[in-house]
């Protein structure tokens, strides 16, 4: 008998709990929110902003962090890797053209191979859209193909909010 009571107060107190954990979402619902990122939920918006300019004068500040940008898809270039040797399978790899007030940038989303948790992936965006972007900041040991003094890799992407 008491193993039936013991699970029976435990369902109780789990329906409970359920119950103020979606009470609880949606009132949070009527405030705009940023997408949250990583095991920690960080709102994306809480990343400092990082005018492209900056980053493009001074790369070596960034090296290995991940920062954000903001500014407005000028291009979109999509393409199939076919050498599994990068990740194991083929995928598309998708290039972005972003700009600012300060400057212009390539920006990279590795599709299926990439680091991208965000649910908006790059080819979903449009030519003429803004965006938020947190990016990983590399610079290369050697030259890349494209001649760029560094590597911007998407980690999240989300809509510019009003």
């Amino acid at each position: 008998m008491y193993p039936l009571l013991r699970m029976a107060l435990l369902t109780i107190v789990f329906i409970v709990i359920g119950f103020l954990c979606i009470q609880r979402e949606a009132a949070t619902e009527d405030f705009p929110r940023s997408s949250r990122i990583g095991p920690f939920r960080i709102p994306l918006t809480s990343y400092e902003r990082i005018p492209i300019g900056t980053l493009l004068a001074h790369p070596d500040r960034y090296q290995m962090r991940e920062i954000r940008l903001t500014g407005t898809v000028t291009s979109i270039q999509t393409e199939l890797i076919t050498n599994r040797l990068i990740c194991g399978r083929a995928h598309e790899r998708t290039t972005l053209t972003v700009e600012d007030d300060s400057g212009r940038i390539e920006i990279v989303d590795q599709g299926a191979c990439g680091r991208n948790i965000s649910g908006l992936k790059a080819p979903m965006l449009k030519v003429g859209g803004q965006a938020d972007f947190l990016v990983l900041i590399m610079i290369p040991t050697s030259p890349t193909p494209s001649g760029s003094a560094l590597e911007a890799t998407i980690r999240f992407v989300d809509l510019v909010r009003d």
